[in-house]
């Protein structure tokens, strides 16, 4: 079994509107700066572009970073695809509101991506994690856990800017906040999945 492995192999869903910019930017950049621990990283949206490839100066940024861009395809957001979600991370709190109209039952597992981070801070708080079990489940169930004790920051810090149809600089404003979102994410997230496979080697 690889490392964040369980018998439904949940994984990460990022979600954006148009699932051409945000999402697949946060998807892809993932993918690469956490590689080869198990968990599936996808993305959708709330008003997906379906069938879409990523929008191209989203393309373009990512294959700057080295990212892989291939084989994308914008897809909506169904009930099914939170079923499969151990955590959903989304662009904007209002986002978020609108993932759990989906599925009502996948609340406590959905973060908007700069709230996520703000509790990803919060981890040295967070209970040790059993090296025996997958660690995203336990991930998730302590940042659920430390909602109430992080102070939220308003949606103008924690909310990425929609960059579709708008200037370059409009993209990296959206690209740089997702990417310090993601660097404080990576550091909790790969100092568990590191010490899990660590100890499981």
């Amino acid at each position: 079994m690889m490392l964040g492995d369980s018998p439904q192999n949940r994984g990460i869903l990022f979600v954006c509107t148009g699932n051409i910019c945000r999402s697949p930017y946060a998807e892809r950049r993932l993918r690469q700066l956490l590689p080869d621990t198990g968990v599936p990283i996808t993305s959708a949206g709330t008003g997906a572009v379906v069938h879409s490839d990523i929008e191209s100066q989203t393309s373009e940024q990512l294959r700057r970073l080295g990212a892989d861009v291939t084989d994308f395809a914008a897809r909506a957001v169904t009930p099914q695809l939170l079923d499969g979600a151990e955590l959903v991370l989304t662009m904007t709190r209002t986002h978020r509101g609108e993932v759990a109209r989906v599925r009502p039952a996948a609340m406590r597992r959905i973060f908007a991506l700069g709230d996520f981070a703000d509790l990803c801070r919060s981890s040295a708080t967070w209970r040790p994690i059993s090296p025996t079990r997958p660690w995203l489940p336990q991930v998730v169930a302590e940042a659920a856990a430390a909602r109430g004790t992080v102070a939220p920051r308003d949606a103008f810090d924690i909310d990425v800017v929609d960059p579709y149809g708008q200037s370059a600089r409009t993209h990296t404003e959206a690209f740089d906040r997702i990417e310090d979102f993601l660097g404080v994410v990576v550091a909790a997230m790969g100092a568990v999945a590191g010490s899990s496979r660590a100890t499981r080697t």
